[in-house]
């Protein structure tokens, strides 16, 4: 039975293979056919299957992959070495300092009496830093100097006279966060740097610091007047209480509060994606953690993946999605999210939030099965706006066809990594692309050489990148605290978010309007 039906499964497989052929030469009913092919390709013969679909040959390849006893794949041990992880010797070559990474924060010293602000229990200092204060904490994941004092076990220990100790209050607490893809946030919830103490819940009365966030006011609906349907924010409960806003949301998309001054002049200090718009820069992006802890999944080799383009999605953002079904006319696809579903996800998959270590590398290894990942951003093309998105995509290999902002090619480890379907003039262009990775080494490997580089001469953009993500997000904070409007703009004082580009060309078609996605 289980040899019937895995005939019944390749000839299902070359079957719609034929009519998707077929129909793509008449334009009618490719995304079924596609749809079927995507389907078929999940049984155990499915990844041959999913090449003849691909136009990628199952024989051998150059690196040495070929057929067992039993017709199944199987790997060669002479034939793939695979470099050392890099990153991985830099780290533990400069486990502390990590001087392969820029430092993105001028630098404070929490035990300094210049301090913008201050905490409550403190009379306020509003001279000017020093140059040399400003040197003095350069390298964000070290303990500030001074906070603490030496002991022979070369440790540095806290003491109790500590100043500028902030109390925090997390409004309507951490529950109310979205910490699905905001690695690291949890470090905001606990004390420690110039966090005294962090509280939660109906604790604005006597904190220094209030804390916002944005999740919980799309989603959760805090703060708004049942009659107006604005936010409007409580008064702050005395004149030194600083509020600030985290927000992770597109500009043009689902945060469109960030472009209504009235909503964001109500806030001290805006934490964003956008570096320009923003006192303190909050992107997506990998850590050294993750990159390292994915490196396994990441060199796997080309025809060890399935030639297809994978993706998960919940929200049916109709633009995006036209494109997608686009492409499954000319290449395979497998949609299995919610929306345009043709296929299971994988068994085991975590849901959506799991944030784990365990849980993230059970979804990079189920995805990293396929070559592409479809990642296109929900809202389109936004200033500054760089999601997860492209960012676990590049992480396990599989390469990112992306649409969004320019201001990826900034922060991206190498231009090559991603497939940037603005730069292609029809699908049938980006096909061949697609089928060029698929069955060239030399075109897989440009896609992924960045990794195995020293990781040092990385652009400074992802190193950058690099070091904020993998910084406590509180160190952040407290520079905030330590320059305030010396060093940053407040919320009231910058430009509001950027729109979304509205008039982008994706695959040689606008988005929206009359022929557009």
């Amino acid at each position: 039975r289980p040899a019937r039906r895995r005939a019944a499964g390749r000839q299902a497989s070359r079957d719609a293979m034929r009519e998707s052929e077929n129909q793509s030469r008449s334009g009618r009913g490719v995304w079924t056919a596609m749809a079927t092919v995507a389907v078929s390709a999940l049984a155990l013969t499915g990844r041959a299957a999913s090449h003849r679909a691909a136009g990628v040959s199952d024989q051998s390849s150059s690196l040495g992959a070929g057929r067992s006893r039993r017709g199944g794949w199987r790997e060669r041990r002479d034939a793939w070495r695979p470099e050392e992880d890099r990153l991985a010797a830099a780290m533990r070559a400069d486990p502390v300092y990590h001087r392969y990474l820029p430092t993105i924060y001028p630098g404070f010293d929490v035990n300094s009496d210049d301090w913008w602000h201050k905490p409550r229990a403190e009379a306020p200092s509003l001279g000017a830093a020093t140059t040399d204060e400003r040197r003095d904490f350069d390298l964000p994941g070290l303990p500030p100097r001074r906070a603490g004092v030496e002991k022979n076990d070369g440790r540095r220990h806290d003491t109790k006279n500590k100043k500028n100790q902030f109390k925090v209050c997390l409004d309507n607490g951490a529950g109310s966060w979205d910490v699905a893809f905001a690695r690291g946030i949890d470090n905001l919830f606990v004390p420690g740097v110039c966090f005294g103490a962090v509280e939660q819940n109906d604790c604005h009365a006597d904190a220094d610091v209030v804390i916002f966030n944005e999740h919980d006011f799309i989603w959760g609906g805090a703060h708004r007047n049942p009659h107006t349907r604005r936010i409007e924010l409580p008064r702050k409960a005395h004149p030194n209480q600083v509020y600030v806003y985290f927000a992770h949301e597109a500009a043009g998309g689902f945060g469109a509060e960030l472009r209504d001054e009235s909503f964001t002049s109500q806030f001290d200090y805006l934490s964003y994606v956008d570096r320009r718009r923003s006192a303190m820069w909050w992107p997506f992006g990998p850590t050294l953690r993750s990159l390292t802890d994915d490196f396994d999944v990441f060199r796997r080799r080309r025809d060890a993946r399935v030639p297809a383009v994978a993706w998960l999605a919940s929200d049916c953002v109709e633009s995006r999605a036209s494109i997608l079904r686009a492409i499954a006319d000319k290449f395979p696809v497998f949609s299995m999210g919610e929306c345009l579903r043709n296929a299971p996800p994988p068994n085991g998959l975590p849901v959506r939030g799991a944030v784990d270590p365990a849980s993230h590398a059970s979804f990079q290894r189920a995805m990293s099965d396929y070559m592409f990942y479809f990642a296109a951003e929900n809202a389109g093309a936004c200033t500054g706006y760089v999601t997860e998105k492209v960012w676990m995509a590049l992480s396990r290999g599989s390469v990112p066809l992306y649409f969004g902002t320019d201001d990826v090619y900034e922060l991206l480890p190498d231009p090559n990594a991603i497939v940037d379907l603005r730069k292609f003039d029809s699908v049938a262009s980006l096909t061949r692309k697609l089928r060029a990775i698929a069955t060239d080494e030399s075109e897989w490997a440009k896609a992924h050489a960045w990794r195995f580089r020293d990781p040092s001469s990385w652009p400074r953009g992802f190193r950058e990148l690099l070091r904020a993500t993998s910084t406590d997000v509180k160190y952040g904070v407290c520079d905030v605290l330590m320059k305030g409007p010396r060093g940053y703009r407040p919320s009231r004082e910058r430009p509001r978010q950027a729109r979304c580009d509205a008039r982008a060309k994706v695959l040689g078609r606008s988005l929206g309007g009359s022929g557009g996605w």
